[in-house]
């Protein structure tokens, strides 16, 4: 992450109010590329959103995976992308542990919070039971091999497997005793 010369940054929001999103758009890459997460989000959600740009969902992947390692709005976009299926093959599995890792390690800011929030509580929702204790089976590290394998991550690696230092979620303390369920965890996870 560094700090980008704000005045760069008004350039983009100005050309974006303007609906200048050619110019927006060739700051955001400038800034991002030159390591600004938050510029690199902002070219993802255009490609997202196809603000000025052409809908491409794989080149929003792109760019918040440029974002991934230092903000969690881009953890929430890709949950998004895995949830709906845009741009990769849909893993809700993956979706719902995005959502659920910047809502209970508190990443992000407020709105990136009830972001995450909201999309958490729509998996919970959605989700068979069974689907999510095996979710919570997997570790943090094979979470974020997997997104930055793009989805293309076959198999649990045993580097990404819950063993001596690597917890599995469901044992990262984040719930209450009682709070969660009892499970047996498939073996190789």
């Amino acid at each position: 992450m560094t700090t980008t010369d704000p005045s760069l940054v008004q350039d983009a929001l100005s050309a974006m109010d303007r609906g200048d999103f050619d110019t927006a758009y060739a700051v955001w890459v400038k800034l991002a590329e030159a390591g600004d997460d938050k510029a690199a989000l902002q070219a993802g959600l255009m490609h997202h959103a196809g603000q000025g740009r052409p809908v491409d969902h794989q080149e929003a992947y792109t760019w918040y995976l440029k974002a991934f390692d230092h903000n969690a709005d881009a953890w929430n976009n890709l949950g998004v992308l895995y949830r709906d299926g845009l741009g990769v093959k849909q893993n809700r599995q993956i979706a719902f542990l995005l959502f659920l890792t910047i809502h209970m390690g508190s990443h992000g800011d407020e709105g990136t919070q009830l972001r995450a929030n909201r999309n958490l509580r729509r998996e919970i929702a959605e989700l068979p039971e069974q689907v999510r204790q095996t979710a919570l089976c997997h570790t943090p590290d094979y979470l974020v091999a997997y997104v930055k394998s793009r989805g293309q991550l076959q198999g649990i690696p045993e580097a990404y497997r819950a063993g001596p230092g690597r917890k599995r979620f469901r044992e990262l303390g984040w719930w209450a005793p009682g709070e969660l369920a009892p499970f047996d965890c498939p073996e190789g996870t």
